[in-house]
């Protein structure tokens, strides 16, 4: 690059993604870090979002699709190729950040790649273009399309730049295409990228392994790289395909990590009808079903093989497995094996083990298998709501079929447990999420509507619910108070409905509360 040419430092370099990721690296080494890296620098830690920026690319890029902006692409490789071709001012940059803040990056991405590739600009500049936006960026789209521009223009020499700014789950998405199409060692710099993050960024990195021959990585897809904390159905297809499951579960002494990725694996592909290809997909499925119950009969039961087994025995027995083609025999074998090795005592006592266990993971990973052993648990939750009375798992395993008896009895323990005075504290326009999750709020929420089925009771609940700050528990509230039969309505509701109608400040929860008291007084 010449002497000549070079663009300005940016004034404020406090607040770029750059230097949040660099505080995150070195609070939590190279990644995952904690919440994929949010809140970030152009957020308000105040203000709820429905839903991150990552999580919107995920869910555009693999069920709505996103319009692309061929317009505003071509907009903005002008301005990069009059950036790159004139002198770098310090307002050409500005301007550059500016129209790439006011655009969505999934809209542009691909075609700012192409306008810039086809016009034949100097590449040292673009990359310098791409590594000032990318360094000094302070806004997310901005970064973005300095992530895109060194996936065009970038080398080796970016892949670390590439790495910490893909740990950031936001941008993700270009990182791992910018390493795939510079590095000259592309599956390993993607399987890096991979390992950095685990939710939507660990889906949208895995993806582009999908083919690879590199021994290492499939057998990192097999053994952990399909789980993601979004659904590992988006990946275990990809991973059984890629990684060769059936090959690998002929190992007859796999190691242990093989046979629970298997399992986990197993388990994402039976849940046939979710976002991804499925067992239906997998020709292979019986094969490694059969191995994989052989290899866990022989080895020392865990919580997670009964589950997985349990949650076999109940997918072979249904209609969806039926549909399958596998043949009436093989479906059955593998159902009753299945059963078989449910039935043994040492599994049955992993569960209960299980369930005594102080760690309140283990407790509830425990409950789905007790209950299809037939394991007696409502009274351990009861007693663990004592320690954790704000935990809505536990509270939505009393409230499913929930006994008759218990109904009044459970009523007054959510009266006992939950701060109702706090969860009464006035209507605000919280959606309960991000800053404003409180996890009392959604057990109240859960309660709530649990109600709905059993007029005239809980009412202090709902009467707490209506003076709630999320919207949804206020609208729950009300939507419960609207299936209830007039002579179940207690004598007081309609007064706090019109009261909670006075404090209300979301237009649709007043036409709601405006519409039940119309109900009331025809």
């Amino acid at each position: 690059m010449s002497g000549a040419w070079r663009l300005p430092e940016a004034a404020d370099a406090q607040s770029t993604f750059f230097s949040h990721a660099l505080a995150l690296a070195a609070l939590h080494g190279p990644g995952p870090w904690p919440d994929g890296g949010y809140p970030l620098p152009d957020e308000d830690p105040a203000r709820e979002q429905l839903m991150v920026g990552s999580v919107l690319d995920g869910v555009r890029t693999h069920h709505f699709g996103s319009a692309p902006d061929p317009d505003a692409a071509a907009r903005i490789a002008d301005l990069v190729a009059d950036l790159v071709t004139g002198p770098p001012s310090q307002s050409a940059c500005a301007g550059l950040h500016a129209a790439l803040a006011g655009q969505p990056a999934l809209q542009v991405a691909d075609g700012l790649g192409g306008q810039v590739r086809r016009r034949g600009l100097p590449a040292d500049r673009v990359r310098a273009v791409g590594r000032w936006l990318a360094e000094y960026g302070t806004r997310r789209d901005a970064v973005a399309g300095g992530i895109v521009l060194l996936g065009v223009a970038g080398d080796g020499r970016d892949r670390d730049l590439l790495l910490l700014l893909g740990a950031l789950e936001d941008l993700t998405l270009y990182a791992v295409v910018a390493l795939a199409r510079t590095q000259p060692d592309p599956d390993r710099a993607v399987l890096e990228m991979a390992r950095r993050v685990a939710a939507w960024g660990r889906i949208q990195a895995v993806e582009r392994l999908k083919g690879t021959s590199d021994p290492q990585i499939r057998g990192w897809l097999l053994r952990e790289g399909f789980r993601n904390e979004v659904m590992n159905e988006y990946l275990a297809h990809l991973a059984a395909t890629t990684g060769d499951l059936y090959t690998a579960m002929l190992d007859p002494e796999p190691d242990e990590a093989l046979l629970d990725g298997a399992g986990g694996i197993i388990d994402a592909l039976c849940a046939v009808g979710g976002p991804a290809k499925d067992i239906r997909d997998y020709p292979d499925g019986p094969a490694v079903i059969g191995r994989y119950l052989t290899l866990v009969r022989d080895r020392a039961p865990s919580l997670a093989r009964a589950a997985i087994v349990l949650g076999l025995g109940d997918f072979l027995e249904s209609g969806e497995a039926a549909g399958l083609g596998w043949g009436s025999g093989s479906r059955d074998e593998l159902r009753d094996a299945c059963r078989v090795l449910a039935r043994r005592p040492s599994w049955r006592a992993v569960v209960e083990g299980a369930l005594a266990d102080p760690d309140l993971a283990a407790f509830r990973r425990a409950l789905w298998p007790a209950a299809q052993l037939g394991i007696p648990t409502r009274q351990r939750v009861r007693a663990r709501l004592r320690t954790d009375p704000f935990d809505g798992y536990l509270w939505q395993s009393l409230l499913e079929d929930c006994p008759d008896a218990e109904i009044d009895d459970l009523i007054t323990l959510a009266q006992e447990l939950l701060p109702v005075s706090e969860l009464a504290a006035g209507p605000a326009s919280s959606h309960g999420i991000g800053s404003g999750y409180y996890p009392p709020d959604h057990v109240l929420d859960q309660i709530v509507t649990w109600l709905g089925a059993y007029p005239g009771r809980g009412w202090i609940l709902i009467r707490t619910a209506l003076r709630n700050p999320v919207i949804r528990c206020r609208n729950m509230a009300i939507r419960t108070l609207a299936r209830w039969p007039a002579h179940a309505v207690p004598a007081g509701a309609a007064a706090a409905v019109r009261d909670a109608l006075q404090a209300e400040p979301e237009p649709n929860t007043c036409d709601a509360m405006e519409h039940l008291l119309a109900t009331w007084n025809p």
